[in-house]
């Protein structure tokens, strides 16, 4: 994962699709689908979504598996709970303005 933590959270929020692609991965943690049916998922086109899903799997909260000739995308349930612990973990630390 990656050291800096705001450095994740810019790569994971840094598009509205990418917001899309988390809640839908999250909300539906067994969805295995191609880039096509991901993307018809969140009413998008695969070409408008590839670059985002692409980011996530780099990012490791994704990952794809080849099966036949298609390759498919699914959540990387032990990473994206690790990635949940670090951000829990970044936010904690962060001090409330004022000190309290």
């Amino acid at each position: 994962m990656m050291a800096n933590t705001t450095e994740l959270l810019n790569k994971m929020l840094s598009s509205e699709v990418k917001g899309d692609l988390l809640v839908l991965f999250r909300k539906n943690p067994g969805i295995i689908d191609t880039m096509e049916g991901v993307a018809r998922r969140i009413g998008r086109r695969p070409q408008s979504v590839e670059t985002d899903v692409r980011d996530l799997v780099n990012i490791g909260m994704i990952k794809t598996k080849k099966i036949g000739t298609m390759e498919v995308f699914s959540l990387d349930y032990a990473k994206d709970m690790e990635i949940q612990k670090a951000v829990e973990e970044h936010f904690k630390s962060l001090k409330p303005p004022g000190g309290h």
